[in-house]
């Protein structure tokens, strides 16, 4: 597999590369449980914003789904054609994330009857990809104010939640909508969470540091 720093993979993929990328993730030669590009845009992120950033080879594998199943590869060069332009999806997140402000937009699907964005793969993508580290993402997740921040992703992906939401009366698709919505913020918080905590163990290390004789 490429490095996700090589150079030539860091271009922003255009309309054509994206719409290449998901037609292969729901084409006959991907395997039946492999993520739609919804799907894999919110993992991807999930890997982006979390309490450690895993390399590639930990959770590429996932894209294909959770069975070890691999694509039917054309050939050697449809591989790395593929597998590149995930790997640029993910350095451009790194970059959406890493601008000033934060430029993140998270990749949905768009009811076009009602003009409302889809967002639910999404939210499986990125809930799939905090359950790779889940003793990393604890204490976000026992944090009652900080949780607030994930809990309607978590409510979104869970079809417990849903049934018992839209069982309330809620509009299930104008809550995606203002998820979708209010993702843009939300995802660079939970990014400045765990950089803030990481920040705070660096600092304390290095007073513990300086306090030993």
């Amino acid at each position: 597999m490429p490095s996700p720093k090589d150079n030539e993979l860091l271009t922003t993929l255009t309309e054509a590369e994206l719409d290449e990328l998901a037609t292969f993730l729901e084409s006959d030669a991907a395997p039946i449980q492999s993520m739609d590009i919804s799907m894999l845009h919110g993992f991807l992120t999930a890997q982006l914003v979390g309490p450690e950033e895993l390399p590639p080879d930990t959770w590429f594998g996932l894209v294909w789904g959770e069975r070890g199943e691999k694509p039917e590869w054309e050939s050697r060069a449809q591989q790395e054609r593929i597998e590149g332009l995930i790997l640029r999806v993910y350095n451009h997140l790194t970059d959406e994330l890493n601008a000033e402000p934060p430029s993140f937009t998270p990749l949905v699907y768009l009811d076009q009857e009602r003009n409302l964005d889809i967002v639910q793969q999404w939210c499986y993508g990125f809930m799939l990809g905090t359950s790779l580290n889940p003793r990393g993402w604890k204490p976000m997740m026992d944090d009652e104010e900080a949780m607030q921040l994930i809990s309607p992703i978590l409510d979104c992906s869970d079809e417990e939640a849903r049934e018992q939401a839209e069982a309330a009366g809620e509009d299930l698709a104008q809550f995606e909508h203002d998820l979708a919505a209010a993702l843009p913020e939300v995802i660079p918080t939970i990014r400045e969470y765990w950089q803030e905590r990481t920040e705070a163990r660096a600092s304390h290390s290095t007073r513990g540091s300086r306090t030993r004789h």
